[in-house]
């Protein structure tokens, strides 16, 4: 059967693919869906010159459920739906109803025509299914359709305003949080003009972002970002860009906060309150609706804020990256240049490291602002021999850090800028410096491996004396990972508790009795022992040294209870204390309690602690030690000797001794007799009335060379070295078989 065809019209058309969207703009969209084509013109006829809230009415019509949908779903913006009740099936206006709101379609609003109301009673219709209105065919006539239809599209349109309003709002949100991700003025920039015609929906012809620091005209302010026609006005001053609204401009210098729109045109004008500007002007092709305005009224608002933001970071920027004190670029700006050469990846690269040698002296002589004038000198006239190209920042209280990028700056110029004297308050000075070198090609390679690579060749040329330069090489790196690995090893036999105590006796020099012992702690990696010389230090930097004293507890407390099973008594043991714990008191107060858990009081537990920390009157280490001593647990000065400041530690510190280091004791001989050093410390515990420890005795002969210099206690290879415990007991007993006397 060979269906008559409708003369398509302006105002009507069948449903096609070809579908035109842009009249969405223009005109309300009907959806007639009917198997009766004679409605189809009726309706057609009825509402071919209609108009409804100012736009005209586009009829699109399909004759079967199936088409309704199909079409439902390739044009999703249709108003209104006139649907017939009983098509292909009596229900089939119903079911389709039912799909199209499944389908998540709440927008449009569906009238139900019927030529058969018995069929499908109003009432349970519109109970049942979600229409917006229900009609008979012979009820429905002109002036009712277009009442129905009124009311249908003022609540699309109405349903639309809110869809639209929130969906603006939505990307407000966004934008705002985009523009919070930025950190630079210059990206900021970049996004607002974006942000803002996302919003609106808008295609901009032309728009402007520019700031500056409070001009006094708006004129003055530089351009940042530019778009459409403005593109290329980016670093010109407002002044010079043409075919802008000058005079609208002017209007936003007034003190003004809201935005202002003039027909296509948008202004927004913002000062910051730490003396920064900002100004937006966009031109578009549309007349903003009233929801438009809504939006741009939040989004300059949300706008402001995030500049007031932005602007205060920035000037904490700028605060972060100079020394306050001498104005120098400080170690912030350095990690910054270095990501800057790491990420632009340049072929060749020098990064140096300076120390000051004699810096502390110069502090401490002539004080701290004269120091900082020294290193001012040195970086200007850094600065003046690398040229621009070269950046030079504070990256240390004494150490001054160098990049360039380009590779070509010669490493001898550094050296010598050292040649001549420096001009400090009037007066020359000779300045020394100790160079580490970092050159080859940075691309692929981290800013932070860089920089610690010159840190580490800068320490291996400091320990080799003050002065000189180097460069860096593989086998330093090698070092460098060595010991990574090893604090990794370290923390995980910590961790698993794999470390081992051995104990060492104390003899009293006078009688040979057993007076005491020193806990110590032994580490085997891979059936290896490792020197404690290289995991001691490195335990204390990882900050694992207050876990292994805690292990040094439990230690001790084992032996003790090993001593009382086979009928000896406690022995007083030592315990080495780390430099970094004994002065943090938080250390000292769980160490009295984990001694007080385990039942080891004075008696039975002494502390050592060494001269590698720094003690003061009123110093918290120095008050950590008298704590630990007001208790009664005895404090000896260990490695004496060897440290700084030994007599200044005696005069202050509450110790029960000191312990001659062994590198004093190795070389005394009855041919050559005692050293100046051993004679010297013995003399001080005498005069101070104090005991002392020799260390390391392996003779008869220094043995006899201590006694007779009146040090009183030893320990050495001699009598034993660090045994494990049990072993450590079974000594005990064969010296007490031996007739050693336990008296002092």
């Amino acid at each position: 059967m060979i269906e008559p065809v409708m003369p398509e019209t302006s105002s009507s058309r069948i449903a096609s693919s070809a579908y035109d969207a842009r009249q969405g703009d223009t005109s309300w969209r009907i959806l007639v869906v009917d198997d009766d084509r004679d409605v189809h013109e009726a309706t057609d006829f009825a509402l071919g010159r209609v108009k409804i809230l100012g736009r005209s009415l586009e009829l699109i019509h399909v004759f079967s459920a199936e088409e309704a949908l199909k079409l439902l779903r390739e044009t999703p913006d249709i108003a209104v739906i006139l649907l017939d009740i009983v098509m292909e099936r009596p229900d089939s206006g119903l079911r389709l109803v039912e799909e199209i709101r499944a389908e998540g379609y709440r927008e449009q609003r569906i009238i139900l025509r019927t030529g058969y109301p018995g069929d499908a009673p109003e009432k349970e219709v519109i109970r049942d299914y979600e229409v917006d209105d229900y009609w008979s065919k012979d009820e429905l006539t002109r002036t009712r359709l277009v009442t129905s239809l009124t009311t249908a599209i003022r609540a699309v349109d109405y349903v639309r305003a809110l869809k639209g309003t929130r969906t603006g709002l939505e990307l407000v949100i966004e934008g705002t949080q985009y523009l919070y991700q930025n950190k630079s003025i210059d990206i900021f920039a970049e996004g607002v003009l974006t942000q803002l015609a996302a919003i609106l929906r808008v295609s901009p012809q032309g728009g402007i972002c520019a700031l500056g620091n409070l001009p006094a005209r708006e004129d003055d302010l530089v351009v940042l970002s530019g778009v459409g026609r403005f593109a290329s006005c980016v670093g010109k001053n407002l002044s010079e860009v043409e075919d802008i609204d000058h005079h609208l401009i002017s209007s936003g210098n007034k003190g003004r906060t809201a935005p202002i729109i003039s027909g296509n045109k948008i202004l927004f004008s913002h000062r910051s309150d730490t003396g920064r500007r900002m100004l937006i002007y966009l031109v578009h092709d549309h007349v903003l609706s009233p929801e438009g305005t809504v939006l741009v009224e939040v989004f300059a608002t949300n706008l402001g804020i995030c500049f007031d933001n932005l602007a205060l970071m920035n000037e904490l920027a700028e605060l972060a990256f100079v020394d306050q004190r001498v104005g120098l670029p400080n170690q912030n700006a350095f990690d910054r240049e270095l990501m800057h050469m790491t990420r632009n990846g340049s072929d060749a690269a020098i990064v140096a490291m300076i120390a000051i040698e004699d810096a502390a002296q110069f502090c401490v002589a002539f004080g701290v602002n004269y120091f900082e004038r020294i290193i001012t000198a040195v970086y200007e006239r850094l600065r003046a021999v690398a040229g621009d190209g070269v950046f030079v920042a504070r990256v240390g209280e004494y150490t001054l850090g160098l990049v360039d990028s380009t590779g070509t700056f010669e490493v001898s110029a550094i050296e010598a800028i050292f040649d001549d004297p420096f001009d400090v308050v009037g007066s020359p000075v000779v300045v020394r410096a100790t160079i580490g070198v970092v050159r080859g090609n940075p691309q692929g390679r981290r800013s932070s491996d860089i920089q610690r690579a010159a840190r580490l060749t800068l320490l291996k040329q400091k320990q080799r004396g003050p002065g000189g330069t180097a460069e860096f090489e593989p086998s330093m790196a090698d070092e460098v990972q060595g010991s990574l690995r090893m604090v990794g090893a370290l923390r995980e036999a910590v961790r698993d508790r794999r470390l081992t105590f051995v104990f060492q006796p104390k003899i009293c020099l006078n009688t040979g009795a057993v007076i005491g012992s020193e806990v110590l702690c032994r580490w085997m990696e891979d059936g290896k022992p490792i020197s404690p010389g290289r995991f001691i230090p490195v335990a204390e930097r990882a900050g694992l040294s207050g876990a292994i004293t805690f292990q040094c507890l439990d230690a001790v407390r084992n032996l003790n209870e090993m001593l009382g099973h086979v009928g000896l008594p406690p022995l007083k043991v030592a315990i080495n204390l780390a430099a970094n714990d004994i002065g943090n008191m938080d250390f000292v107060d769980q160490l009295i309690e984990a001694c007080n858990s385990h039942h080891l009081g004075p008696e039975t537990v002494g502390f050592e602690i060494t001269e590698t920390q720094r003690f003061t009157n009123d110093g918290e280490a120095t008050a950590c030690v008298q704590k630990l001593a007001a208790l009664g647990f005895e404090i000896w000065l260990d490695d004496f000797g060897t440290g700084y400041s030994s007599l200044n530690h005696l005069n202050i510190l509450p110790v029960r001794g000191i312990k001659i280091d062994k590198s004093f004791i190795s070389g005394l001989a009855i041919d050559v007799g005692a050293n100046q050093v051993t004679e010297t410390a013995a003399k001080i515990a005498e005069t101070l009335g104090i005991s002392a420890v020799a260390e390391g005795i392996e003779t008869i002969e220094q043995q006899r060379i201590c006694k007779d210099l009146g040090i009183q206690f030893a320990q050495g290879f001699l009598y034993s070295p660090g045994i494990v415990p049990e072993e450590f007991v079974d000594w005990l007993k064969s010296r007490d078989c031996d007739g050693w006397s336990d008296d002092d």
